[in-house]
């Protein structure tokens, strides 16, 4: 899995996770994780597309969920952001093994087995476990350390 379905994934853990706040900005969320705004703008671009948040530029811009985080399937993200067939490239060259190969079958099958996986998980269901407690935390910890650094 790469970086920016890492980070989406991230991010839309972040959004669930303040809901009820309405609009998130990105330089909070790249604060809470330790990561790059820029890749995470790549991230809500992304995630915006294929319209699992809404996002609005401008001084009071931010993103938000533009779905309930109980709709939101992690396999669905992931097979969305990162596409089909990824483990494997078979269309990068010619291959004498291309007719024959049953390499390509395995790992598309095991593709599908980790898609099927991920998406027996929703969004809440990460949230509701202890995992979505730790993220409130942080995210506590980042505000509480804002409203100092402010005052």
């Amino acid at each position: 899995m790469s970086l920016y379905t890492d980070f989406s994934l991230r991010l839309l853990l972040y959004l669930g996770a303040v809901r009820a706040d309405g609009w998130a900005t990105t330089p909070d969320v790249a604060r809470t994780f330790g990561i790059s705004v820029h890749h995470l703008h790549k991230a809500v671009q992304g995630l915006a597309r294929a319209g699992f948040v809404e996002a609005k530029q401008g001084r009071a811009g931010g993103v938000r969920l533009a779905r309930d985080p109980a709709a939101i399937r992690l396999g669905a993200v992931v097979a969305e952001l990162e596409g089909t067939g990824c483990l494997i490239d078979c269309g990068r060259g010619p291959c004498p093994l291309a007719r024959d190969c049953l390499i390509k079958h395995a790992l598309d099958a095991a593709e599908r087995g980790f898609i099927r996986e991920l998406d027996r998980f929703t969004l809440a269901d990460i949230l509701a476990h202890r995992t979505g407690a730790t993220l409130s935390g942080l995210i506590a910890a980042g505000r509480a350390g804002r409203e100092a650094s402010s005052a």
